[in-house]
């Protein structure tokens, strides 16, 4: 074989190869935007479904493992220091599921609306004079910060407003549940 004949042959097996590697470092950006939204990988015979892997694992965690204690607010001041966009979210859940829970209290027959649940929420407690006005804003600018964390890419809190939103989130909670107590001895 002349040197020649090795050459072509020699670029004529790394062709495609090389192609290939091309089109991965100019779109490894766009890829890495997809990823994390990828529900399957298809390859030949090989299929992997991730969401029904999940559903699978959860179902049967939630058969095997304990349910988890819930989280107070000695646990989210603490994780705020290491992860305060996470605190913040946890924070949001429990002002969440207590305003939900005074609404309901008082209103058993509502119907929650999923579309813009948080909002509606809000609306619902204020308009009901289940809260103050200055309650339902601070619901409001709490519910806002949480959906920047939870939507906007790359939005960071650092700990000192992570520790401070928690605050905020468990002052509001104590409202709520002072204010439901109160309607309880009075009704």
């Amino acid at each position: 074989m002349h040197w020649m004949e090795f050459t072509l042959a020699v670029i004529d097996k790394i062709t495609w190869p090389g192609i290939v590697l091309i089109a991965l470092l100019i779109l490894h950006k766009p890829l890495q935007a997809l990823l994390p939204s990828t529900q399957s990988v298809k390859y030949k015979d090989f299929e992997l479904n991730f969401s029904q892997q999940l559903e699978k694992i959860s179902e049967q965690a939630s058969t095997d493992l304990p349910p988890l204690p819930p989280i107070d607010k000695l646990t989210l001041t603490k994780n705020a220091q290491f992860l305060p966009n996470q605190s913040i979210l946890q924070a949001w859940v429990k002002v969440d599921k207590s305003a939900e829970q005074l609404l309901l209290k008082h209103l058993p027959n509502i119907h929650i609306h999923q579309e813009q649940r948080y909002k509606f929420i809000g609306q619902s407690l204020l308009s009901h004079h289940l809260i103050t006005n200055k309650q339902a804003k601070l619901f409001n600018e709490l519910r806002q910060l949480r959906n920047k964390v939870a939507h906007a890419p790359d939005y960071e809190v650092n700990t000192v407003l992570a520790l401070q939103y928690i605050d905020l989130c468990f002052a509001l909670i104590e409202a709520f549940e002072t204010h439901s107590s109160i309607k309880s001895v009075a009704g």
